[in-house]
């Protein structure tokens, strides 16, 4: 994921760091005297109080100062590839530099570069390592504001004195008014259940946002995988249709043979007493040829036929094919002349897929023998296609017809689904997989799916 435009993240750091420069211009004087006063009112709640000044204007002025120097490492960064290490570089030098050229700069609050400031810009290098794919600066700098918020309670623990903390005038100030009342342990309490809640939540808001942004990212690439499938599976069904028109064209030819061959003999005069059975067998050649064409044209076109007479047109779409002869197909007479109204075309391919899919089930396991069983199921006409393959994935859908192993499922799903019939597949225990068609007898009803 790519960073906000530079300009962003430069005119947001230019901000902060003017905020910050109109700060340092704010007079303490005001705090120091409120702090002065505290012991003469011997209230835990003044002190308290004044503590909470002296931390929300050292926290305005750390975090303007930092997030000043981290937008503005950012934006650098994103302007040109090789400038990327100023992310890193650029807050990590001139916030302390900062601290310590200060008192040249004129009168002013003065920083005291302590623990709490070393916690703050490595802070600024964690947030910037957690967050370098997340391109909202928004967000990033709720999270180091937090962080350096947290950070600033630790300077009025009079306990953390003697490890750096708190050496700044004002910090000092307020923690002398607790000793004098004797209510160090005041600070050290509120101070110590201020800095773990801000931290925790800054934390907290830390990992929700890399949480999200990674789920946002998840997101796209499977958006784009899915787009990239898509246009896969367009493509190869794409490629099936060409496939399947060449067979459609190969089937027309037989007809069309015959007829231009009955046609010759007849033009030659040497028809004889055959030229009515002749004319007949190209009648009856032609009409099976508009069939087909109507078949082929119209995908809603359907037509009584026997089960018998469309096994015996998927027998002849896969006579050119070498595995034909490992085809073996089960049924009793009562199955075979049973009647279903289909678009012959469409369905026999429908068929030829599922054995084609069989085949190369086969191939991949080294079985041979491809079942086709037909049967009769109350009102409904079963035609199922057994392999010895590894049988079907734990992920195919037939309800979908997606995330199968090949795009000859698919079609078979869009077609049975077409003649409201049903599809389904499942695996044989001992190996193998079934995959079966239902189609309703004619004259038993229109219910489907």
């Amino acid at each position: 994921m790519k960073e906000n435009s530079p300009g962003k993240h430069l005119a947001a750091g230019a901000f902060f760091l003017l905020v910050w420069a109109a700060l340092q211009q704010v007079s303490a004087a005001p705090i120091l005297h409120a702090i002065a006063r505290v012991p003469e009112s011997m209230d835990s709640g003044d002190l308290l109080a004044a503590a909470s000044f002296v931390v929300l204007l050292n926290s305005l002025r750390a975090i303007a100062l930092y997030l000043g120097w981290f937008l503005a490492g950012n934006g650098l960064a994103s302007l040109r590839e090789s400038l990327a290490p100023l992310s890193w570089l650029l807050p990590a030098a001139a916030i302390p530099l900062t601290y310590f050229l200060l008192p040249a700069v004129g009168e002013g609050i003065q920083l005291h570069f302590g623990i709490p400031a070393v916690l703050s810009v490595t802070s600024v290098l964690v947030i910037r390592y957690l967050t370098r794919s997340i391109p909202d600066w928004i967000n990033k700098s709720i999270a180091l504001s937090l962080f350096v918020f947290s950070f600033q309670w630790l300077d009025i623990i009079p306990y953390l004195t003697a490890y750096g903390a708190g050496w700044g005038e004002l910090s000092t100030s307020v923690k002398t008014a607790a000793e004098l009342l004797e209510r160090e342990w005041v600070l050290n309490w509120s101070g110590g259940v201020a800095f773990a809640g801000l931290f925790l939540s800054g934390v907290i808001t830390t990992e929700l946002m890399v949480t999200y942004s990674a789920r946002l990212s998840d997101m796209a690439l499977l958006r784009d995988r899915e787009t990239k499938m898509a246009r896969l599976r367009e493509e190869n069904l794409a490629n099936r249709s060409i496939v399947e028109m060449q067979q459609l064209v190969h089937d027309l030819k037989r007809p069309l043979t015959t007829i231009m061959g009955l046609a010759d003999i007849i033009a030659a005069g040497k028809s004889g007493k055959a030229a009515e059975k002749h004319a007949s067998v190209i009648g009856d050649a032609g009409r099976s040829m508009e069939e087909m064409i109507s078949e082929i044209l119209h995908e809603d076109f359907r037509r009584p036929v026997s089960v018998g007479e469309l096994i015996e047109y998927v027998f002849t779409q896969i006579s050119p094919f070498p595995w034909r002869d490992g085809v073996s197909c089960t049924g009793d007479e009562a199955v075979m002349s049973g009647q279903v109204e289909v678009n012959v075309v469409r369905m026999s391919r429908a068929v030829v897929n599922l054995l084609d899919n069989a085949h190369k089930a086969n191939l991949r396991s080294g079985g041979e023998e491809i079942l086709l069983d037909l049967s009769l199921k109350e009102e409904y006409v079963e035609i199922a296609v057994r392999d010895q393959g590894n049988g079907f994935p734990s992920d195919w859908d037939a309800g979908s017809g997606w995330n199968s192993t090949g795009l000859g499922l698919q079609y078979v799903t869009m077609v049975v689904r077409s003649h409201g019939g049903f599809f389904s597949v499942e695996n044989i225990p001992g190996g193998g997989g079934r995959a079966a068609i239902l189609l309703r007898r004619a004259g038993e009803g229109k219910d489907g799916v």
